[in-house]
């Protein structure tokens, strides 16, 4: 006898505080379940905590929706957030995406990045729900304005492998260690970085590993609609 998978449903995250409203939204764009590493991260690493989170996961599991989660629970709550992204193109997309979603209900989105300084006054003045912001900037940004780090209450740092970078990684990780050492809560997200544990240890952060990947991927061409 095959054993029943139980899945965990999105209309579950209401005993989280998370509104009706976007959860019907979150249903509309991602599913009616969430995917494991979803449900591990809030089931067993209680990502509506306050809580230090390490997720190392493959492309397609899901990660960048906990992160997603965490994020607009934070915000609902009136408390600020940080999204990091190594590239441009990153924080363009996710800030578009942010925005299109969610400023019908409340939750001011900028973004910060060197196309786009039109938020930078924002930014400093801490003016924002959610700041979509390239490491960098935010490592400017504490240098001019260091007190604005304590009135973060969440700080998302996505693509994590970039610590790997040899010409960038030194300066983030001297971003991170000033994050850790304001002990404000960070939650990073990677698809691959070496000595996961360790990190999470220096992150003082609980460690999600998860290896599987829910959907299936293949290597081709899409061409004329035929693949």
């Amino acid at each position: 006898k095959t054993e029943e998978v139980v899945v965990m449903r999105m209309t579950e995250l209401l005993r989280y505080d998370i509104p009706a409203e976007i959860i019907a939204l979150w249903q509309r764009e991602e599913s009616e379940t969430l995917l494991p590493a979803q449900e591990m991260a809030i089931k067993r690493h209680n990502l509506f905590s306050s809580r230090n989170l390490l997720i190392q996961a493959p492309t397609s599991s899901g990660k960048t929706f906990i992160g997603e989660m965490a994020a607009i629970q934070t915000a609902l709550r009136r408390k600020k957030v940080i999204y990091l992204v190594p590239l441009k193109a990153l924080a363009e997309e996710k800030f578009e995406d942010f925005r299109a979603k969610y400023r019908e209900y409340g939750i001011d989105v900028i973004i910060s990045t060197r196309d786009h300084r039109e938020y930078d006054g924002r930014l400093e003045d801490g003016a924002f729900s959610i700041a979509v912001v390239v490491f960098e900037k935010l490592s400017q940004l504490l240098v001019r304005r260091p007190e604005r780090i304590k009135e973060i209450e969440l700080i998302i740092a996505d693509e994590l492998e970039i610590l790997s970078d040899p010409e960038r990684g030194a300066q983030i990780e001297v971003l991170l260690t000033r994050i850790l050492q304001s002990e404000r809560r960070m939650i990073g997200l990677s698809a691959v970085i070496g000595h996961a544990d360790k990190l999470a240890q220096w992150m003082n952060a609980d460690l999600l590993l998860h290896e599987r990947r829910p959907v299936e991927l293949r290597y081709g061409v899409l061409h004329d609609g035929k693949f």
